[in-house]
């Protein structure tokens, strides 16, 4: 059996009560999997919480609540714990790109039924439980590394410099189309020039000269690639969002 802890924020009283039947709904239906769960009706609550120790397998977070909005406690939670899990919860789509830059498994709009509900469920479980992952041989040995925890790939002369989602690096001697060859297969990813890889789940926002990481990092976009950029980020939160 597979237990997981799962938080539940929502303000709404109301709205907060359908989600956790929502919930139990998809437990009843799925006994293989326990779940944990913890209800907290604002973000602040939610962050404190996590702040003092507390981890969850995934979260169920409304975007529009006073005080603290749901990305940035989100944002907060997984830079302390990336391997959270985080399905938005929001009356509006207008918030779709921010949430996807923050890695979301799913993007729940209100008023959902059960089937959406189940079937965010099951991406989030999915990710748990099945996360897909590279063997790579780097200058200091061999690692094991997960796709989702990739950020961004950059060409520096004669390596790769791999940066993960927890601040980790790691050096490659191979190049950079080699390396594309094997990972282009996962729709996050996209070439960027010569130099770049870039896991689109990780870009918080982008212009026409540069793609900005959730890090910080900017990621320059050649002239001649930025309508091919710009295009592929589009189609990457679409796809999010239609899932």
């Amino acid at each position: 059996m597979l237990v997981m802890k799962i938080a539940v924020c929502d303000d709404v009283s109301r709205e907060l009560e359908q989600c956790l039947y929502a919930l139990k709904a998809y437990e009843q239906i799925h006994p293989e999997f326990s779940f944990e769960t913890d209800a907290y009706e604002t973000a602040e609550a939610l962050l404190s919480a996590v702040e003092k120790g507390k981890t969850y397998d995934l979260l169920l977070l409304d975007i529009c609540m006073p005080g603290m909005s749901g990305t940035k406690a989100a944002r907060e939670i997984f830079s302390r714990n990336p391997d959270t899990g985080i399905i938005f919860l929001t009356a509006s789509s207008e918030y779709a790109v921010e949430a996807f830059a923050l890695n979301a498994v799913h993007y729940l709009l209100k008023p959902f039924t059960q089937e959406q509900f189940c079937d965010a469920m099951d991406r989030g479980i999915q990710r748990k439980g099945k996360a897909e992952s590279i063997s790579l041989a780097c200058v200091d040995g061999m690692y094991r590394v997960c796709i989702s925890e990739i950020a961004f790939i950059e060409s520096q002369k004669h390596y790769l410099q791999m940066n993960l989602s927890d601040g980790r690096e790691l050096k490659l001697r191979r190049t950079i189309s080699s390396l594309w060859e094997e990972i282009r297969e996962y729709p996050e990813f996209t070439k960027i020039g010569a130099s770049y890889i870039v896991n689109l789940s990780f870009a918080k926002k982008m212009s026409a000269s540069c793609m900005e990481m959730e890090d910080g990092k900017k990621i320059p976009i050649p002239r001649r690639c930025e309508e091919a950029a710009r295009k592929n980020y589009m189609d990457f939160c679409r796809r999010e969002v239609l899932k």
